[in-house]
């Protein structure tokens, strides 16, 4: 019965400990990075500052979607986006959660 106890005991407190990963998804983006970003840039030169979208809708070729997405396994879940919008292959407008800061 004490053997039994035991087993019943561990079992319960090893499923009790289970790791939940963080889960984290799309572009990184650094707010350094995204204050480079200005209008008028190229393609090119935005995917040098700021890599490739990691949404590739493929319907639109002149909106570039930059989303993150992080789930921490503690604390509360982050996200930001960023939405370029481009016009003959120069960026004319921005949007989203986190945009370039001005300096003062």
């Amino acid at each position: 019965m004490k053997k039994l106890f035991c087993l019943s005991l561990l079992i319960a407190l090893s499923t009790a400990c289970v790791y939940t990963p963080a889960i984290q998804q799309g572009n990184i983006l650094q707010q350094e990075e995204v204050n480079k970003i200005e209008p008028g840039m190229t393609k090119e030169q935005i995917a040098f500052i700021l890599g490739k979208p990691a949404l590739d809708t493929n319907l639109e070729e002149n909106t570039w979607y930059y989303l993150y997405y992080m789930k921490p396994t503690s604390g509360e879940t982050r996200s930001k986006r960023l939405i370029l919008h481009f016009v003959d292959n120069k960026l004319e407008r921005m949007e989203g959660t986190i945009k370039p800061e001005k300096e003062s």
